[in-house]
């Protein structure tokens, strides 16, 4: 099973690594509830929805289920279960009460499947998932909420080189500098974290530089080469290296029709920036190796950071590509394999 973090840091739950989270592919509204379903073949879906035990007919729920209060922090829950059979769904729905939020839990599927053996393999995964739900007390939930922010932060970095591999294939040269600007700026951000990790003697991950939300003022890439100059995480070549492919960027990405630059050029700029991009990885790898030595860190770990992913890992990183994707006709064509 792989784990899923709450948006809002509520909870946390382990699902079958063959479920994707499904709100992003639906363009789901942020109140809409978490939904997981198989990424092929599905036959159901698994919805959990956690709200204010005050909120609309909520306290009506709770009084009429004789709901008991449940401490946050506590393993295996108490869920109360009820079974809704409809001419066209069914719907498996459990329900508690954890302090002051309502958690509400649903397996949906169509009713001419309520004998499937898919379909009742689903349920049975649908309520081994209820035994993982844990609560987080709120001590601990901004350290959780940034360890998913990162996690989240190192797949998107993944799905960004499955569009590289993509764009190599097909030989579009925009795409690529576009593409590999992105990386090497990740890389870079990236590369801050350990290093303050390490100077700090700490595991607590900063967000700042990895995660941007709507109403955030933005850290442009001039700003994180900047910040690696001053930390001595790349020397002054190697930052006027990067100014200069930054200004070849902005010129293909604005002024590509309006200049006389040539496509050809453009192929240029592109090995360019493959040949920092393997740079800035060197420099990555050695902060890894600084963790791992000092054992601090992300990757203050008791294996080597550079050990091959087992199954297991790649499953759950294709899984999360897939959902960052967010579109069948490209998670058809991921370019990673087991």
């Amino acid at each position: 099973m792989k784990k899923f973090i709450d948006p809002k840091g509520n909870y946390i739950l382990f699902i079958p690594i063959e479920w994707g989270y499904k709100n992003g592919m639906y363009d789901a509204i942020e109140t809409a509830p978490d939904s997981f379903e198989l990424y092929e073949d599905s036959v159901g879906c698994f919805q959990i929805s956690c709200n204010s035990i005050n909120q609309g007919k909520i306290p009506v729920l709770i009084e009429n289920n004789k709901l008991e209060p449940q401490k946050r922090g506590v393993k295996e829950l108490n869920f109360t279960e009820n079974q809704i059979l409809a001419e066209k769904f069914d719907i498996y729905m459990w329900m508690a009460v954890i302090e002051d939020k309502f958690l509400m839990c649903k397996y949906i599927y169509d009713s001419d499947k309520r004998d499937n053996p898919k379909v009742l393999a689903e349920i049975k995964k649908a309520k081994k998932t209820l035994q993982t739900i844990l609560f987080i007390e709120e001590k601990y939930k901004e350290d959780v909420l940034n360890s998913e922010r990162f996690n989240k932060f190192m797949t998107s970095l993944g799905a960004s080189l499955d569009l590289k591999n993509r764009a190599y294939e097909n030989g579009s040269s925009i795409e690529l500098v576009v593409l590999l600007a992105n990386q090497i700026d990740a890389l870079l951000r990236l590369t801050l974290i350990l290093k303050k990790q390490i100077a700090d003697d700490t595991n607590k991950i900063d967000t700042t530089l990895i995660y941007q939300a709507e109403a955030d003022k933005p850290i442009m890439e001039k700003k994180v080469y900047q910040l690696a100059l001053e930390q001595g995480i790349i020397d002054q070549n190697l930052y006027d290296e990067l100014f200069d492919l930054y200004n070849k960027r902005n010129k293909v990405i604005h002024r590509y029709i309006i200049t006389d630059l040539l496509t050809k050029d453009v192929m240029k700029i592109v090995y360019d920036y493959g040949i920092m991009q393997e740079k800035i990885g060197e420099v990555v790898k050695k902060y890894e190796q600084d963790q791992f030595k000092a054992k601090i860190g992300i990757y203050g770990i008791d294996y080597p950071p550079d050990t091959p992913l087992n199954e297991l890992r790649k499953r759950e990183m294709i899984g999360g590509l897939k959902e960052k994707h967010a579109n069948d006709e490209l998670n058809k064509g991921i370019t990673f394999t087991l």
